[in-house]
């Protein structure tokens, strides 16, 4: 992706005079227009992960189809997570940086134990 597709978003631009360390991502443009990806980084930010806003997925399957839906995640609560390609990716101050692991890993009836 070229760089004119990219903006730097920083924390000043989403909170204003709230006295927030200054942090800044460079991230697709579109992404920085999502309203989803915008109150996700937010909550993160400014660790409002409270239960009335978020909730622990039942299954993986039920992660990853949320995650499908082009819907960003919170993950330990600090890092924005999403998939892309088929690839888990969090955002960075670079921006999104994809897992070297693919979905696959977290498909249960893909692993086997010893009985």
């Amino acid at each position: 992706m070229s760089s004119k597709n990219r903006v730097r978003l920083r924390t000043s631009e989403l909170f204003g005079n709230y006295n927030y360390p200054e942090q800044s991502w460079n991230i697709p443009a579109w992404v920085a227009k999502n309203e989803n990806f915008i109150e996700v980084l937010k909550d993160v930010i400014s660790f409002d992960i409270t239960s009335e806003k978020y909730e622990v997925p039942n299954s993986f399957k039920d992660l990853f189809s949320y995650l499908r839906g082009q819907n960003y995640a919170v993950f330990e609560e600090r890092f924005v997570v999403c998939l892309t390609q088929g690839r888990l990716a969090y955002l960075t101050s670079s921006g999104f940086t994809k897992v070297s692991a693919s979905e696959d890993l977290f498909e249960l009836s893909n692993w086997r134990i010893s009985t």
